[in-house]
């Protein structure tokens, strides 16, 4: 018997009619998890990268086309001859990314499900490895890090390799900023789907909804987080420049959409909780720092009126002080394109790369 859903995740469901075949072997203990729109070659590095781990550990890998019009269905199809074992979900018009990522977890029938973004690769072992762990520790979940990122802890067992999180508030307050990244978590799949009955999930941070308000359901959770490069942006993406979905909502998605699906999180998580994680966001992935600020300036994202519009969810976001983002909000965007057109990428680069550089001082003088 199926318990109801909303109306938006009923009509996902539903949409599942032309779910490729099914999955011959018995329920596997991780299944990755993988929404896609127009972008097969991505796709196709990102799955080189994961199937032949995935059939060599008996992996699930479950794929959903959000109605692409590239050849990504047929490239599917021509896989799936090859690993007929695969999961291969497609809708015949664009559902938006949280219906699509949620095809692709109810395609699943693991325990586990890894949802992955698909311009992203799985390093060699990553798979091994994390199949490790959840056979040794049953977690509620687990928490990756990323090719670039540093996670800032006041304990020295994050430096060593990982560390066990027991309380929804501490996973939230230094991992949060961290899981917006789609392929930073994997939780329990009947968790994601238990959610979608009882909450609303955000459009774009729908995958951070749900592993929040899962793990406020626990009385006392674990939650590894495992200090290990496991993914990296795939070459393709990164040579072709394949933008964020992001990219045209930057400002919207980093500030309001964020702030929204932060604040909707259970009462459990104080309201100084929730705005500490929504700050973080912006000054560990430098989101909303000046230097982007400065970009979405010159794009046009950045205005007076946008302040005025978003000022609640703009302040709580924002890492720069506030008055230096009213006065760039009406600068001249003549004036800061000479800036940013001579080495906009570098400039950027070169500030992200000081930070990150300040944070392993941080990090070595709390260790000592």
């Amino acid at each position: 018997m199926h318990t109801p859903m909303r109306g938006d995740m009923a009509e996902t469901v539903e949409l599942l009619g032309n779910m490729s075949g099914t999955d011959n072997r018995a329920t596997p203990l991780l299944a990755i998890c993988i929404p896609t729109h127009n972008r097969r070659e991505v796709l196709e590095e990102c799955l080189e990268s994961i199937l032949p781990q995935a059939d060599a550990l008996g992996v699930g890998v479950c794929v959903s086309d959000n109605g692409s019009s590239d050849g990504t269905w047929q490239a599917l199809e021509t896989l799936k001859r090859q690993y007929p074992w695969m999961q291969i979900v497609r809708h015949t018009r664009d559902i938006g990314f949280r219906d699509n990522l949620t095809a692709a977890v109810l395609s699943s029938r693991a325990q586990y499900v890894w949802a992955l973004g698909d311009k992203l690769i799985l390093l060699p072992g990553a798979l091994e490895f994390m199949v490790a762990e959840l056979v040794r520790l049953r977690p509620d979940a687990v928490v990756v890090n990323g090719w670039i990122h540093l996670v800032v802890s006041n304990d020295d067992s994050a430096s060593n390799g990982e560390r066990i999180y027991s309380t929804p508030q501490s996973c939230l307050a230094e991992l949060g900023w961290w899981t917006t990244v789609i392929g930073a978590t994997v939780m329990p799949r009947q968790a994601f789907v238990d959610v979608l009955h009882i909450r609303p999930l955000s459009k774009e941070f729908s995958h951070v909804v749900a592993l929040f308000s899962y793990l406020a359901s626990l009385r006392a959770p674990r939650v590894l987080f495992a200090d290990r490069v496991l993914i990296e942006g795939g070459k393709t993406a990164i040579e072709n420049r394949v933008a964020s979905s992001w990219a045209d909502h930057w400002l919207e998605t980093s500030s309001r959409k964020w702030y929204d699906a932060i604040m909707s999180l259970p009462a459990l998580y104080s309201t100084n909780d929730k705005l500490q994680v929504i700050r973080s966001h912006s000054r560990l992935r430098g989101n909303l720092g000046f230097a982007n600020l400065m970009f979405l300036r010159v794009q046009g994202q950045l205005t007076l009126q946008h302040l005025i519009a978003d000022q609640v969810s703009l302040r709580a976001a924002v890492s720069a002080p506030w008055w230096s983002v009213v006065i760039l909000s009406v600068v001249p965007r003549w004036m800061l394109r000479p800036i940013l057109c001579v080495h906009p990428r570098r400039l950027l680069r070169a500030i992200q790369s000081r930070v990150r550089w300040l944070r392993r001082q941080q990090a070595h003088q709390i260790g000592h």
